[in-house]
């Protein structure tokens, strides 16, 4: 008769150790490509309220008193959202020395937190279309107001920063400004809790072991004067407007903000567009291709 093994508790708490690092070890395979588009924020309670965006910094020229620019009355807050994803594991797994896979399975953990990040941003500008920004108007739109006064007084003018059309989504963005058009909110890190006490209620109930992750934040629009939204074609005279536009954005007062695009975002339907129109050096006709190398090209999934 072959004697039973009984698990102990430091086999346990050797294997909790393993998890953990896979887990952590997760967290740096895969490319955190919001990074490229958006900056982090820390968030220091239940939501951020950003009343800030209502003015776009810059420097005048001091004539008389400081001009107190007039604070507008509509706040954009941003809830933080929870996240979890939890992982089982039977006893028998360890009775049976059946763990090995789980290690595997810990490390996309640490993927799926990065892929959670990529996914918050990204799905931000797919929603930009219809979600409200700090200025009371979708982020990108038709009608941004824009004050004639650079104290933010008077009748507003409007501004646009999109172009319809029904088709996959591409943007263009400034990324070389302190102030960003996306803001990834981080109220917590990303951790990784256990339930292994072989003595808990919950393992003694269900005869499983857990390992949950957890995080809490959310996407956050920006300054909607640094993107520009377009659903038309992928073209070169599509591409000059959308271009042109972000670089005649005035803010305040009919100040120019000089803000020049140097990314471009696309999806999969728009990758081979984006590709000749921005990283082919040559045209088929032999010319030499204007806008070569003129902003970085970022293709996503994401916005498929």
């Amino acid at each position: 008769m072959v004697a039973a093994t009984i698990l102990t508790q430091a086999q346990i708490n050797a294997f909790n150790t393993t998890i953990q690092t896979r887990f952590n070890a997760g967290l740096g395979m895969s490319e955190e490509t919001w990074k490229q588009i958006a900056k982090r924020i820390g968030s220091g309670g239940a939501s951020n309220t950003y009343a800030w965006l209502s003015q776009f910094p810059a420097f005048r020229e001091w004539v008389g008193s400081r001009l107190h620019k007039t604070v507008k009355e509509r706040a954009y807050t941003v809830p933080n959202r929870k996240f979890e994803n939890t992982l089982d594991v039977p006893r028998e797994a360890f009775e049976d020395n059946n763990l090995e896979m789980y290690g595997d399975v810990a490390e996309s953990f640490g993927q799926s937190v990065v892929d959670l990040k990529n996914d918050l941003i990204f799905g931000a500008i797919k929603a930009a279309f219809s979600t409200i920004c700090y200025d009371g108007q979708f982020f990108f739109d038709t009608d941004h107001p824009v004050a004639p006064n650079e104290d933010g007084s008077g009748t507003a003018a409007t501004v646009s920063n999109m172009q319809a059309g029904a088709l996959e989504p591409w943007v263009l963005l400034c990324t070389k400004r302190a102030p960003q058009a996306f803001y990834l909110q981080e109220r917590t890190n990303a951790e990784l809790y256990s339930q292994t006490n072989t003595d808990s209620d919950t393992v003694y109930n269900t005869d499983v072991f857990s390992w949950g992750g957890r995080w809490r934040g959310e996407a956050a629009y920006g300054f909607w004067q640094l993107a520009y939204g377009s659903k038309a074609a992928l073209d070169a005279t599509n591409f000059n407007l959308g271009y042109n536009a972000m670089m005649q954005i005035k803010a305040d007062g009919n100040r120019p903000l000089n803000i020049i695009p140097d990314t471009i975002v696309v999806g999969p339907a728009n990758r081979v567009a984006a590709e000749n129109l921005i990283t082919v050096k040559t045209l088929a006709n032999g010319a030499d291709n204007a806008l070569y190398n003129r902003v970085k090209v970022i293709v996503t999934p994401l916005l498929a």
